[in-house]
């Protein structure tokens, strides 16, 4: 009976390795479809919007191969629901999506008399008509002549010529708002005109002629900035001479400067629009900066799983080296993988850097933006480079590099004491106070947003692990933000944020952890009668969080471990992604790499523990 149980748990055992190693495998397979230069596969497909406004602005630049446009179409006519609209977060018809998916599918060439386009169109007049939709569908509207630009919020252009620390000017917005915001003031000065398929269907109209739109919020105060806006509009049309070319000079120059080493500006939606803002300027076809700029776009897609045909996603940016951090941690075995990491870590000064106080360091958005900083990026680059085997000459530059993302790290605090990610201030830009119905888009996320209670949770154990106490005054003001949100939102958290809050609160004593014990009883009460914690991913975090709070794996992590490895042995896991945050008009993206990856780094950590199946 004795030997029995020996050979029982000996196989136990062999079956968990075999199983992480399995999910490694995977993780190392992503990693290189993501890089890959040829059949690039996609690792963060957002929706179809963005791969819409390429289909648009090929109108103009020509630079999409057949197989491309095939590609693109394809995704964009497969995520179209029967009935007609394009879904949103949530499952529900976007307005946006619709009309932007109805005009790409015109634009190729599509009879919108098919039946399909015919159910677009209603379901877009259905939801108040195109002009309703988005900036972004009424700025393409007002490009493509179907809107006057007055149907668009005025950005004076004299903003460009106040100092960075004026409130109104473009430094205080978020990254992405300033990489949409200078390409339009220079788009709406030309103004700016492509002709493409009509898309007068979509407006709704009076009399014949499109209803106008309100660009600001019902109410008195939204009637005041009503007003002026068209102020601003009219003194457009005041000579102002020097002052005005000196303004548009510096919008210009700082666009060219903005430009990143991939080619591109902070991610394709801005890049497209710079690129249409470099025609309008004058420049030709073939500029350098024009052909870097399309050859970003060409990278950022990726193939993706689903449809008959090969459906093609354009990303909001090329692979998230967040994402790429996380595969380099599940696979540890890779030789070139601590080289490659240490290769992207920023080593030139940023926008980021106005108000924050370090020198260069930590990681960026994707590989090739070395101007811009992410906070999630540098958290997963850290964790990956503490779990990879290095050599005697690589200890001391992994270890230079982790000192100097540490003090980025810290210069990144909020004064609430929760932490930023791209840049400080980017979530209290007090601008989106205003009326406007698209003020919100001048930030990065909102001050309450649960993101940053995962994002200050990670930065916590990177604190933690170079030595950073509980009395320390900045990690005391991240713990103390914390137990506010945990105290306002606990029950209603994310199992992942959960996950999270957990592995920092283990890193502190009980004294200084933010309601450890809380933390702990809503974890396991998520745990379902399989075992699981619901989607692979979700699992995976949980078993993380629970061995993080655990000195031997309970019975409950056991029974996780369980059903992860059930879903790597199955293969399910494959099929498993996870919804991952963008930005701008495209708020989430698709991960399919997610389950392999979590299940591996999670299966690691259970058996790091002494966990047994």
């Amino acid at each position: 009976m004795r030997a029995s149980s020996l050979e029982d748990d000996v196989d136990a055992e062999r079956r968990l390795e075999a199983t992480i190693e399995g999910a490694s495998a995977r993780a190392s397979a992503w990693r290189r479809r993501a890089l890959a230069p040829e059949q690039r596969g996609s690792v963060a497909a957002p929706d179809v919007g963005v791969a819409c406004e390429v289909i648009l602005a090929d109108r103009l630049f020509r630079d999409l191969s057949p197989a491309e446009e095939q590609g693109l179409m394809a995704r964009i006519r497969g995520a179209q629901d029967p009935s007609g609209a394009w879904l949103g977060r949530g499952g529900a018809p976007d307005l946006s999506l619709t009309a932007l998916g109805w005009w790409a599918c015109v634009q190729v060439g599509d009879d919108p008399r098919e039946e399909r386009l015919e159910r677009a169109l209603r379901a877009v007049h259905a939801l108040g008509g195109a002009q309703r939709a988005s900036f972004s569908v009424r700025l393409w509207l007002a490009i493509g002549g179907h809107i006057p630009w007055s149907w668009l919020p005025a950005v004076p252009a004299e903003l460009w010529l106040l100092p960075a620390s004026s409130p109104f000017s473009p430094s205080q917005v978020s990254t992405w708002a300033r990489g949409i915001l200078t390409p339009y003031l220079l788009l709406t000065r030309a103004p700016a005109r492509v002709h493409l398929a009509s898309a007068a269907p979509l407006l709704l109209t009076r009399g014949g002629a499109p209803i106008p739109p309100r660009i600001t919020r019902d109410g008195l105060i939204g009637d005041l900035v009503q007003n002026l806006d068209a102020a601003i509009k009219a003194l457009r049309k005041v000579p102002r001479g020097p002052l005005l070319r000196a303004s548009l000079a510096r919008a210009q120059a700082w666009l060219a400067a903005a430009q990143q080493a991939h080619g591109g500006w902070f991610s394709a939606r801005p890049t497209i629009l710079s690129l249409l803002a470099l025609r309008v300027a004058g420049a030709p076809f073939h500029d350098p900066r024009i052909r870097r700029g399309l050859d970003y776009l060409r990278g950022a897609r990726g193939l993706v799983v689903g449809g008959e045909a090969p459906q093609l996603a354009q990303g909001l940016q090329g692979a998230p080296l967040a994402v790429i951090a996380r595969l380099i941690q599940a696979a540890p075995q890779d030789e070139d993988a601590l080289p490659w990491l240490l290769a992207q870590e920023i080593s030139e000064p940023g926008e980021w850097q106005r108000r924050a106080n370090a020198p260069a360091g930590g990681w960026p958005v994707e590989a090739g933006a070395r101007e811009i900083l992410d906070v999630e990026a540098t958290c997963a680059a850290l964790d990956a480079i503490a779990a990879l085997p290095k050599t005697a000459s690589q200890s001391a530059a992994a270890w230079a590099a982790t000192r100097r993302a540490i003090e980025v790290l810290l210069a990144m605090q909020e004064p609430d004491g929760a932490f930023a990610r791209f840049e400080r201030g980017e979530s209290s830009v007090w601008l989106t106070t205003a009326p406007w119905r698209d003020a919100e888009l001048l930030a990065y996320g909102h001050v309450d947003d649960e993101a940053r209670v995962r994002r200050t949770a990670m930065v916590l154990r990177q604190l933690a692990r170079v030595g950073l106490r509980a009395e320390d005054d900045r990690v005391r003001r991240a713990l103390t933000w914390l137990e506010g949100q945990i105290d306002a939102r606990l029950g209603r958290c994310a199992t992942e944020t959960l996950a999270a809050l957990a592995q920092a609160a283990a890193l502190y004593p009980p004294e200084g952890a933010p309601r450890r014990e809380a933390i702990e009883r809503q974890l396991r009460a998520r745990q379902r009668e399989d075992g699981s914690f619901g989607a692979a991913v979700t699992t995976a975090a949980a078993l993380i969080g629970l061995c993080a709070v655990q000195e031997r794996p309970c019975v409950q992590a056991r029974r996780a471990a369980r059903a992860l490895v059930a879903l790597v042995e199955s293969g399910a896991v494959d099929r498993e992604g996870a919804t991952i945050s963008g930005h701008g008009f495209s708020l989430t993206a698709e991960d399919p790499s997610a389950g392999a990856r979590e299940a591996a780094l999670a299966l690691r950590a259970y058996a790091a523990r002494g966990g047994q199946l």
